[in-house]
């Protein structure tokens, strides 16, 4: 029982970390409106043909706001890691095309933690959990 304990805290302190450096770099620039929306839509150039920067932007925002949400309270939990594992694969691959030596390893270590919660899932301190087993 002591060491499901400890990995649901790990999982929280995880699933708490991500989300609060997700929400400081997505939700400000999310309100700010489209002068924000697209330089981070000109950070994922894959998409640049078919859709303006601003709609990628707000998109790639969008999906880091409501992971955000996911990751906090265990809602859609399993969809919001798969999204943005995708977003930091992307982010990934577009740093290691151009040239940056650090870039690439942050998002490639952010995809890998959301992969990894997307295998392991909530933990037993997410408010879903809670909420449905009293259900």
């Amino acid at each position: 029982m002591a060491s499901e304990s400890r990995e649901s805290t790990g999982l929280l302190v995880t699933r708490l970390g991500l989300a609060a450096s997700l929400l400081v770099f997505a939700l400000p620039r999310l309100i700010q409106g489209s002068r924000a929306w697209a330089p981070v839509g000109k950070e994922i150039p894959f998409f640049s043909a078919a859709f303006p920067d601003t709609g990628v932007g707000l998109a790639v925002l969008m999906i880091q706001v409501l992971g955000s949400a996911g990751l906090l309270t265990g809602y859609l939990f399993r969809l919001c890691t798969a999204l943005l594992a995708s977003v930091y694969a992307l982010y990934f691959l577009n740093f290691l095309n151009s040239g940056y030596k650090t870039l690439p390893l942050y998002a490639g270590a952010l995809a890998c933690v959301c992969i990894g919660l997307l295998i392991s899932g909530p933990g037993r301190f997410a408010v879903a959990v809670k909420i449905e087993s009293k259900g």
